[in-house]
């Protein structure tokens, strides 16, 4: 597996652990097992949090507080001037949207 393909796989992976928290309305906490897996053993472990929850015991955990932070869909569809539906909008992965903050949007 190349790099890349590590982080693409990442991406995915994280993104949909960030929209499984949002929907349970919980924050996220998540580590990298590290590099020595078998071919098919998932490579990060996560936990969805009570929102402000301490994070889970161990070293090398990640926590994102999701709660309170984003606005709900209701508030994001009243503030699109464009009233697409979601199945409409183009899918967005969360590595894929700092890159257009760092680098600037794709064209």
């Amino acid at each position: 597996m190349t790099i890349q393909d590590h982080l693409d796989a990442f991406d995915r992976w994280l993104t949909s652990r960030i929209v499984e928290a949002h929907a349970a309305h919980r924050d996220l906490a998540f580590r990298d097992l590290g590099a020595d897996l078998r071919l098919g053993d998932a490579a990060w472990e996560y936990s969805l949090l009570t929102p402000g929850g301490s994070r889970p015991v161990g070293d090398g955990w990640s926590v994102y507080r999701l709660q309170g932070v984003w606005p709900e869909s209701a508030q994001l569809d009243d503030a699109t001037e464009n009233r697409e539906t979601v199945a409409e909008r183009p899918h967005r992965t969360f590595l894929g949207l700092i890159a257009d903050v760092v680098l600037g949007p794709k064209r």
